[in-house]
């Protein structure tokens, strides 16, 4: 044997050894296995609704907003109704913040969104 092999590689080298028959036992089973059928084709699920909510219609957008500022409802708890993610009712809520700045002097502060 030659010295430049690592101290496991040896071991599938020998014929009488366990992991030269497991790697043979594998090699042949594969092989058995490649002309009886194709592999299997394996679609990814995505989790959730099939046909998920991507926005809040702007009709609902005022309830959304009482309901985040005025009963200090959590985003969380507001999206989960609606079956958005919580980052879509706190962009609405940024959203109408804004508008309201540029329609009074006043503007609200955002740590009443949160």
């Amino acid at each position: 044997m030659s010295s430049s092999l690592s101290p496991i590689f040896y071991l599938f080298l020998i014929p009488s050894g366990a992991l030269h028959q497991k790697a043979q036992h594998l090699l042949a089973k594969d092989e058995a296995s490649e002309g009886s059928h194709p592999p299997e084709v394996i679609k990814h699920q995505r989790t959730g609704p099939k046909h998920p909510t991507y926005s809040i219609p702007t009709s609902e957008w005022p309830t959304v907003v009482h309901r985040v500022i005025e009963q200090k409802e959590s985003l969380r708890t507001v999206a989960t109704a609606y079956g958005v993610s919580h980052e879509t009712i706190r962009r609405i809520v940024l959203f109408t913040y804004q508008q309201c700045g540029q329609q009074d002097t006043g503007t609200i502060p955002t740590s009443e969104a949160r």
